[in-house]
């Protein structure tokens, strides 16, 4: 008999969690050079992870499954985690491997296009790996996202939830080997802006954006940047623009544009209501320094929408 137990999480997110340690200089410096630092931040970060942080904002009860080391770096991305409302039971303690780590220097002067742009240095010895994913857990929610960067745990967990009829979502970034096989496990695939040109080889976007609809997904979409989102879902685009703010820092943007599609889905909004919200709920979350500082509630990102619409 099928398991009629309502579900334990909302979303359940696979991937990436970082310590980032933001430093904000008014230029990025020159080669060979000294520069003074404007501030020094410790936040939590990762794809994956922020976007479970936002969702939780939002909220929704959402659990993330990712690796951190014995460190310190992981002792404070499992509490940073904790303190956004994110479940951490599934997380796993990898003994004597460095947690993710991320340095972002983050520019605060310069023409608007500079302006609140980052430079990451990362590091990263941890790793997920498919015997670290539990079948119960992942069918313990209504959606799980993914973020490309544990493929093989990542396809395990996108088949048990195929299995189950429950939806993925695919943070698509970059392209290794076994990111076709996830993508056609995929329902909701949101990428990056150079990502379908590297899978699909069609530099026109949405010619790519339907080669990557034949794989498999319902639903293929890439982020602009400050130009929005452009969405496909078979027999329409959907081109939706971003909403113009006093950008501070970009960290985190696409990962908070993932919650809020995933809530739109959730709440069966449909695809010009989900890119809006997507939009608005990653444009707020650039007003502030770092990707989880700015992470807005239901109630404020409904008020920005609604300002912004009227302008």
């Amino acid at each position: 008999m099928p398991d009629m137990r309502a579900p334990r999480f909302d979303v359940v997110g696979i991937g990436l969690n970082s310590v980032d340690i933001l430093c904000r200089v008014d230029r990025y410096p020159d080669f060979n050079t000294k520069k003074a630092l404007r501030g020094l931040e410790w936040q939590g970060g990762g794809q994956a992870a922020t976007a479970m942080a936002a969702l939780a904002r939002l909220g929704m009860e959402t659990a993330l499954i990712g690796a951190v080391g014995d460190d310190a770096e992981g002792r404070f991305s499992l509490a940073s985690l904790a303190d956004a409302g994110v479940n951490t039971e599934s997380m796993v303690v990898q003994p004597g491997l460095a947690s993710q780590l991320a340095i972002i220097i983050v520019q605060e002067e310069g023409d608007l296009e500079a302006r609140g742009g980052r430079t990451i240095l990362w590091r990263r010895d941890v790793s997920l790996r498919p015997e670290d994913v539990h079948e119960d857990f992942i069918k313990s929610a209504r959606i799980i996202h993914v973020d490309g960067h544990s493929i093989e745990a990542e396809v395990c967990a996108a088949r048990w939830a195929r299995e189950a009829g429950i939806p993925v979502s695919f943070d698509a970034e970059r392209v290794v080997p076994g990111t076709e096989v996830l993508v056609s496990l995929t329902d909701y695939l949101v990428a990056a802006e150079d990502f379908p040109k590297a899978l699909t080889g069609s530099a026109d976007p949405k010619e790519a954006l339907q080669k990557l609809h034949a794989l498999g997904p319902l639903v293929t979409a890439m982020t602009l940047g400050p130009r929005g989102a452009l969405a496909f879902d078979g027999a329409h685009f959907y081109d939706s623009p971003g909403f113009q703010v006093e950008a501070v820092d970009t960290t985190g943007a696409g990962d908070v544009f993932h919650a809020g599609f995933i809530y739109g889905v959730l709440h069966e909004f449909d695809i010009p209501r989900i890119l809006q919200f997507a939009n608005a709920l990653a444009a707020m979350s650039c007003r502030v320094v770092g990707g989880r500082a700015g992470l807005s509630s239901l109630e404020e990102v409904e008020e920005f929408i609604s300002e912004h619409s009227e302008l």
